[in-house]
């Protein structure tokens, strides 16, 4: 099989270079909840666990790793996180490899952290910095069967190893606790000497190595299909996981993802544009699923429409070969977008009919435009000066946001009106905030800094609000946040689907920002992975002094909480990390000349299975 055929989540069990002699794949970091919803996109024929998250993130659901048996992906486990789910899904046609998964699956380990330890970060090569149970078991009994120990101190061993949290478990302080005053005994020195010259049994390394090297021996036709496998009930919980997961990029900036999914992840530069996408990406996914809801009928003439220049059409050039290819999509795959923005054009035309004339329509959605405006703080921006109030100064913020900011005030427009189309609809059934409305001011507030009463009143009079304004648009806003994240979405009686349909990438495509980003990363990287300096600061203020520069963006006061808030997963270190590659680009693009620097990096940890 190809390399992009297999997907491996590996982590402190088996080095990525050790495993790629061995196998070629794509690998990536240990799974978490949602990760192989992810990867369902990519469509792999081999998805191989072998480590895992679990206490720093939710860890992978067993639904997840279902739904992927029914796409007809073989899913297999070992060593580690993997043997603990293959030991529990086997019955349902995952595959389990290695004496872990075999203990698991006939019940002589029932505890999850048998297989738990602490281990560094990617930029540490995920080093292990606590041992698992399994080795410590595996090396005890070495040691008895050689009769380096007897089965009692062995027992001993064990039993201190076991009663240690599993994130300070090591043999050496087992040793030390089982012999206590006598730890520098003859028994105790032997087994040490025993470890010491190759003794030690790295159990979760050998089964890691053996699903390895089993895949690598495999051939296309030995990977059985699950497509005749029961359906999986889609509940409401993992709609929403993959509705979050498929409105989201990868949560690593893996070299060997596709060309689409290396867009959607530079795209996380653009900054409050990428959250616009974002949005945008969510309400698209919100309003196909209520298109099919009420089962609109999708004509000929609904599809020929999406080839239209509007803000749901992608204009006569989307009919080539050429503009497909630019934007990575085959035949298939893009007769199933334009199928998806038939849909949504087809839901907001009927929207649209329902409501009457022209005028009528666009004073709707713009009402929701001026609110995103608001809720996002761009209103001010565009606000003209002078002390006017009233309509006219909305008139205003509109025209100054189109004249000025063309791109992203069509990027508002369209997430507008998909969001008058749902929310509308959620009104209609009921679909309101959970919380009193002061606890959604005091929410609002706080998010915006408002914390004196003067402070509202300025921010109201720049707003252009008054007091009945100020609660329908905290009102709006928290209905939004609903709609956004798939909160009670269900009481819409959405018809969803979790099919791999990654609506960040059809938002993408559909504002024309895709080739552009994708010629960034066209260009020659000329980072070797470490930090440079650049004349005049230190890396980071310079690195991020100019790149919000050029984003016409003020430097924010905590970039850790802004980074995240573009889904860089590790926050300002990540984010710092994106920044250095793409100034690397830039600077082989220019042929620019830069002093190189390395930068201490703190080790960050997260415990394992």
């Amino acid at each position: 099989m190809r390399a992009g055929e297999i997907v491996v989540f590996l982590g402190p069990s088996l080095p990525v270079e050790e495993a790629r002699r061995t196998l070629r794949a794509q690998y990536l970091p240990p799974v978490c909840c949602g990760d192989v919803l992810r990867v369902r996109r990519i469509k792999p024929r081999v998805i191989a666990i072998i480590d895992g998250l679990f206490e720093t993130t939710a860890a992978v659901w067993h639904k997840e790793i279902l739904l992927a048996l029914e796409d007809g992906i073989a899913v297999f486990g070992a060593s580690s996180m993997g043997a603990l789910r293959a030991a529990e899904l086997a019955p349902f046609g995952m595959v389990g490899v290695g004496k872990i998964f075999e203990a698991y699956r006939e019940g002589l380990y029932t505890d999850d952290d048998e297989v738990a330890l602490l281990h560094g970060t990617a930029a540490h090569g995920h080093r292990a910095l606590s041992e698992a149970m399994v080795n410590i078991r595996a090396t005890v009994a070495r040691a008895v069967e050689a009769g380096v120990i007897g089965s009692e101190s062995g027992e001993r061993v064990i039993r201190c190893a076991k009663e240690t949290f599993y994130q300070e478990r090591s043999l050496a302080g087992a040793i030390d606790q089982a012999w206590g005053t006598r730890a520098r005994g003859e028994e105790a020195t032997r087994f040490r000497r025993f470890i010491a010259r190759g003794g030690y049994v790295n159990q979760k390394r050998l089964d890691a190595l053996a699903l390895v090297r089993q895949l690598a021996g495999m051939s296309p036709k030995r990977v059985t299909s699950q497509n005749g496998a029961a359906p999986v009930n889609r509940s409401y919980f993992i709609l929403k996981l993959q509705h979050e997961v498929m409105c989201r990029p990868f949560t690593t900036a893996d070299p060997g993802l596709p060309g689409e999914e290396q867009v959607a992840l530079e795209a996380r530069l653009l900054g409050s544009t990428y959250r616009l996408l974002r949005r945008l990406a969510q309400l698209m996914s919100v309003a196909h699923a209520l298109a099919r809801a009420q089962a609109l009928a999708v004509s000929p003439r609904d599809l020929t429409h999406v080839y239209e220049r509007d803000d749901f059409g992608l204009g006569p050039s989307a009919r080539t070969r050429r503009w497909a290819q630019v934007r990575d999509l085959d035949d298939k795959a893009r007769r199933c977008f334009v199928e998806r923005l038939a849909d949504i054009r087809a839901l907001l035309e009927a929207s649209e009919h329902k409501h009457g004339g022209r005028e009528t329509r666009r004073s709707r959605y713009e009402v929701y435009l001026l609110a995103l405006m608001r809720i996002d703080g761009r209103y001010t921006r565009w606000r003209p000066s002078g002390n006017r109030t009233g309509a006219s100064v909305d008139r205003a913020v509109l025209r100054n946001a189109e004249r000025r900011d063309g791109m992203e005030f069509r990027l508002y427009r369209r997430i507008a009106k998909l969001w008058r189309v749902v929310d509308e609809a959620a009104t209609r059934v009921g679909m309101e905030p959970l919380d009193e409305p002061q606890l959604l001011s005091d929410e609002f507030r706080r998010a915006r800094g408002l914390n004196l009463r003067e402070s509202t009143r300025v921010w109201l009079r720049a707003n252009n609000l008054d007091s009945d304004g100020y609660t329908a648009l905290i009102a709006a806003d928290a209905r939004l946040s609903i709609l956004c994240d798939n909160s009670r979405t269900y009481t819409l009686g959405l018809i969803e689907t979790a099919d791999p349909v990654c609506w960040l990438h059809d938002a993408i495509r559909l504002t024309r920002l895709y080739p552009s980003l994708k010629r960034r990363l066209a260009r020659a990287p000329a980072t070797d992975g470490r930090s440079r300096q650049a004349p005049g600061g230190g890396v980071e203020q310079t690195i991020f002094r100019r790149h919000f520069a050029r984003l016409g963006e003020p430097v924010p006061t905590n970039i850790e909480e802004y980074a995240c808030s573009l889904d860089f997963i590790n926050g300002e270190t990540e984010f710092q990390t994106a920044l250095e590659q793409r100034r690397g680009r830039a600077v082989s693009d220019n042929a620019s000349t830069i002093t190189k620097r390395s930068l201490p990096r703190s080790v960050r940890s997260a415990p394992d299975h």
